[in-house]
């Protein structure tokens, strides 16, 4: 279109006017401006130009039918209207500096361009891009004025259509809010209505202005006659005086408060439990109180149901606690005393077994002594006295008796000096077992008169070696044992009590090992060792051993691996060294692999967990 058949009268300005002016919608305002300008200028290419939040200067709207980026339009054209809010007019770009220069320019052989800012009232709404690629010097004179009409009232027009679309926006904004608003309240009104916990608000005068229809049954009371009334007005003085001071404190003090309050109801007094807390104004003073009132008079009810129950409970507890401690202390006495029965019997065995010993010592003395040749010496000396001093000579040098007899005497002397040997070496043996024997009932005597337990300061190796004495008296066990003392600092032992544990770990390991079979060496091995928090005493031996099934049954009452086992020693032994603050471990690789039994006891001033 040439500018002679541009529509520039003053009826098309007009109708033109009218048409952005009455668009209030931004993207058909947007649209409007662009097809009245490309009308009114004849440009083959129009663009309004916005800065969008987040993504800067965007194209927000072109002619019909293109698609181009801002990047696809002149760059420095753009820049400096954005920049100096000055129409930037070119009648022939392409020899035009600085804006030849621009790449868009040069590539599109741009001849006329124009970029207008779009203002009003001080504030930029965005910029008409124009630009006619072929015609030089399009857009001056008489249609540059048309232009300037036409972009100040789009200017305004974009301004009133942003306002019309920020009050839209907020109309429906408050339209929304109004509508979630009305939701909530009528939520929060069928909440309170329907909380099981009376809810209710006051002024500061202490007078009801709103309650929920949990508050209204509570009392009794519709609604009508409640609202607007104080609680002196509705319950007794004595009632109502506990309740006003609890509002005051909540009053006075500008904090939510806790309150149990307890209210006679047509079913009896009730306890509540009541949160209350205060109501503020918008500048922050306080106009009156919300309270939240639960009722706990079942709740009140359980509890002093339970706390009577747990009364009992606790002296039932009591009673039953001292009867299980009664219990426990006859069945520790009765373990005790089974474990002593078969120390003592274990002694009184091995007494046996040393007794007999002296037994067959002694008949053999007296064998022996009965066949000493006594007769022998005698006939000699008869030989020697029926010859007179004065014929001696001749007999023992003539006559074949005679000179046989010196050869008879040497022998005779060789003879008794073996059987004097043998003899003494027999007594001897004789008096080492009868102090061996003697040594063991004097040492069962000591523990048999400590009747009333003592703690006295000794070392765990001397408890060990009179275990030792009392249980390897007269058999052949004195041989097999070994010892692995490290060092040792004394404490305070109730001797008895370790004693007889001790006594029952050799008795056991004895049979162990003897029960083994092919058990050419045994072993027993005795040892002692001591850290910070323990002092323990360990035996082992190469014996038959146990299983690991059977290990956390070792110490129970009746709980026996042998045959002729009855189950008392081990179980003694661990409730013994669970009253001495220690306990009993025990260890075995498994059967025919030998067993280790291990006294723990806590050091002075030192605490070991119970149990064995």
């Amino acid at each position: 279109m040439s500018s002679s058949a541009l529509p520039t009268d003053v009826p098309s300005l007009a109708k033109a006017v009218r048409a952005i002016s009455h668009e209030f919608s931004l993207p058909e305002l947007q649209r409007t401006v662009l097809r009245v300008l490309q009308e009114h200028t004849g440009a083959p290419y129009a663009a309004l130009l916005g800065f969008h939040e987040g993504r800067g200067w965007v194209i927000q709207s072109q002619s019909e039918g293109e698609s181009r980026t801002l990047g696809e339009l002149p760059n420095a054209v753009i820049h400096g209207a954005r920049r100096t809010l000055e129409p930037v007019l070119l009648a022939d770009a392409v020899t035009q500096a600085p804006y030849c220069d621009d790449a868009v320019v040069r590539a599109r052989g741009l001849r006329s361009v124009l970029c207008f800012p779009l203002t009003h009232r001080g504030v930029q709404h965005g910029l008409l891009y124009l630009e006619h690629p072929h015609v030089p010097s399009a857009f001056e004179g008489t249609l540059l004025s048309v232009i300037e009409l036409l972009a100040a009232q789009a200017a305004v027009a974009l301004d009133n259509a942003r306002v019309h679309h920020h009050l839209a926006e907020q109309s429906q904004a408050h339209e929304v809010s109004r509508r979630e608003v009305s939701a909530t309240r009528q939520h929060l009104q069928d909440f309170i209505d329907h909380s099981p916990a009376a809810i209710y608000v006051k002024d500061r005068e202490g007078r009801y202005l709103m309650i929920n229809g949990r508050f209204e049954s509570s009392y009794g009371f519709p609604r009508a006659r409640i609202l607007g009334k104080k609680d002196q007005d509705l319950l007794s003085p004595e009632i109502a005086r506990p309740l006003m001071e609890n509002d005051e404190r909540v009053l006075s003090g500008g904090t939510t408060l806790q309150f149990e309050e307890e209210l006679p109801l047509p079913d009896g007094v009730h306890t509540f439990i009541s949160a209350k807390f205060p109501l503020r104004s918008a500048m922050g003073t306080i106009e009156g109180l919300c309270g939240v009132s639960t009722d706990i008079t079942d709740r009140k009810r359980a509890e002093a149901a339970l706390q009577r129950a747990n009364e009992e409970l606790e002296q039932r507890v009591t009673e039953r606690t001292e009867q299980l401690h009664a219990a426990q202390q006859e069945l520790l006495d009765r373990a005790r005393h089974a474990g002593m029965a078969e120390i003592a019997n274990s002694i009184l065995h091995n007494l046996g077994n040393a007794l007999t010993g002296i037994t067959v010592s002694s008949t053999v003395l007296r064998e022996r002594i009965q066949g000493v040749p006594i007769a022998s010496l005698g006939r000699a000396t008869s030989l020697l006295l029926e010859h007179p001093p004065e014929a001696l000579g001749a007999f023992l040098t003539q006559d074949e008796r005679g000179r046989q007899l010196p050869e008879y005497l040497g022998k005779l002397h060789t003879r008794l000096e073996e059987e004097r040997r043998f003899l003494l070496d027999e007594c001897e043996a004789l008096a080492t077992k009868i102090d061996h024997a003697t040594s063991v009932i004097a040492t069962q005597q000591n523990y048999a008169r400590a009747r009333i337990r003592l703690s006295e300061k000794a070392r765990l190796r001397e408890l060990l070696e009179d275990a030792v004495r009392l249980c390897a008296v007269g058999d052949h066990f004195d041989k097999v044992f070994q010892r692995e003392y490290g060092e040792e600092e004394p404490e305070f032992y109730d001797r008895h009590v370790i004693v007889q544990i001790l006594v029952n770990f050799i008795s056991n390991a004895k049979n162990a090992v003897r029960e083994r079979p092919g058990n050419t060496q045994p072993r027993i091995t005795l040892s002692v060792r001591q850290d910070a928090a323990h002092t323990a005493v360990a035996v082992s031996d190469n014996g038959v051993g146990f299983d690991a099934s059977v290990k956390s049954r070792l110490f129970t009452h009746g709980f026996t691996t042998r045959a002729k086992g009855h189950g008392f020693g081990l179980h003694s032994s661990a409730l013994s060294a669970q009253a001495l603050g220690g306990r009993i471990e025990a260890h075995s690789e498994g059967l025919g692999l030998g067993a280790r039994f291990e006294l723990l006891l806590p050091r002075a001033g030192q605490e070991t967990e119970p149990g064995a």
